[in-house]
């Protein structure tokens, strides 16, 4: 997956979408990007206050997609895999990825079916082949996952 902070250079236009706010939300400009302490840090052209920033608690920062650079072969960017069919090698149908999961070192697939989530690291282990154009992930899950998952 792709994690690349000059999608987050000074300038970009983005949209921050308040919880309050419809989808789209407001358009704003970056004005300053930074990690601290495994954090991300934004500043907003306009944003200025105190007051300003509480309405915007828990928002979505939001980037238009035909603004992105394409990804290198073999990367993707999240909302790629959010939709995709997961299928054992053997054609055995997990689920759909619902949300790609940070748990802090590697990411984790979580892939709902008929009230049943499965959570699959998002490694090479696991994940054996992705196409974006058919929406499919294959992977290959190990008994002892599938029981951990039960």
């Amino acid at each position: 997956m792709l994690e690349d902070d000059s999608l987050f250079q000074s300038g970009r236009r983005v949209f921050v979408s308040a919880p309050q706010e419809a989808e789209i939300g407001r358009e704003v400009e970056i004005e300053l990007f930074r990690r601290q302490h495994g954090r991300c840090v934004a500043k907003f052209r306009g944003i200025d206050t105190i007051t300003d920033v509480e309405q915007y608690i828990g928002s979505e920062i939001r980037i238009a997609e035909s603004t992105l650079p394409p990804p290198q072969d073999g990367w993707f960017y999240t909302f790629h895999l959010k939709g995709c069919r997961v299928v054992t090698m053997n054609g055995e149908e997990i689920g759909i990825v619902t949300d790609v999961l940070d748990s802090g070192g590697a990411e984790v697939l979580k892939v709902d079916r008929q009230n049943r989530e499965t959570l699959i690291p998002f490694a090479d282990e696991f994940v054996k082949k992705i196409d974006i154009d058919q929406r499919k992930i294959e992977v290959d899950l190990p008994e002892d996952l599938r029981e951990l998952n039960k």
